[in-house]
């Protein structure tokens, strides 16, 4: 499982359906934690806390729907929930909707479709949990939840641990993130990105560097090596 894509919960009884999802969100380098048919099954993927985000049919088998698991999320397990469904009643939809949810899929649906609800669904999240929700230049996002930030790359979020990065340098309109694994490059300016950052442990060393001061090795006149 790759440690900084998003990792995503398929909830889904259509086989067909299920199996479309999974290999469009894996071919956009998301990671599908786990799947299920019913919210039972959901539950106990959902347990193993290795989800960040969840998409809920909202008609499927079993006694318990769709919407009471996105109640059952939004009070116990705080990650964003699209609902996926077909064209259905008004009183099933105005069930769905007093959930609050942070994304709508209506089947059919398209790769478009899909990516657009992701990227609402993590904006809607990060602004109503009170994230931070930093605006780039050219509507570049990148959204900061708990000890993560979610950056752009390319047409996906990326997420990355914050103490995981140990450098970031700037390069005219874009920005290089060094992490251990990975060099991740994004469209953004230095002074912006720093704010998205822990002022302790994030210091700018000069105007086109910023380190993790935890990741310092040694320093002296005129140079710095991050271990």
């Amino acid at each position: 499982m790759k440690e900084d894509a998003i990792r995503i919960l398929l909830v889904e009884d259509e086989y067909i359906t299920l199996e479309t999802l999974s290999a469009v969100l894996t071919e956009m380098n998301y990671v599908i934690s786990g799947d299920a048919m019913s919210a039972e099954e959901a539950i106990a993927e959902l347990e193993k806390g290795e989800t960040d985000l969840a998409i809920l049919d909202i008609n499927i088998k079993g006694t318990k729907d769709g919407v009471w698991l996105a109640k059952e999320i939004r009070k116990k397990y705080k990650i964003p929930y699209i609902f996926l469904t077909a064209f259905g009643d008004q009183s099933t939809v105005k069930r769905a909707i007093d959930t609050e949810p942070y994304g709508y899929l209506v089947k059919p649906f398209s790769n478009a479709d899909i990516y657009a609800a992701i990227e609402v669904a993590l904006k809607n999240f990060a602004k109503q949990e009170g994230s931070t929700v930093q605006e780039k230049e050219e509507e570049e996002t990148n959204i900061v939840a708990g000890d993560s930030i979610f950056i752009r790359d390319d047409y996906m979020f990326v997420k990355l641990r914050i103490m995981d990065i140990r450098f970031i340098k700037s390069d005219k309109n874009y920005l290089e993130i060094h992490t251990p694994e990975k060099r991740h490059l994004v469209r953004g300016k230095l002074k912006d990105f720093i704010r998205s950052l822990p002022g302790e442990t994030f210091m700018q060393v000069h105007r086109s560097y910023v380190v993790n001061i935890d990741a310092i090795d040694s320093f002296g006149a005129g140079f710095l090596k991050i271990a």
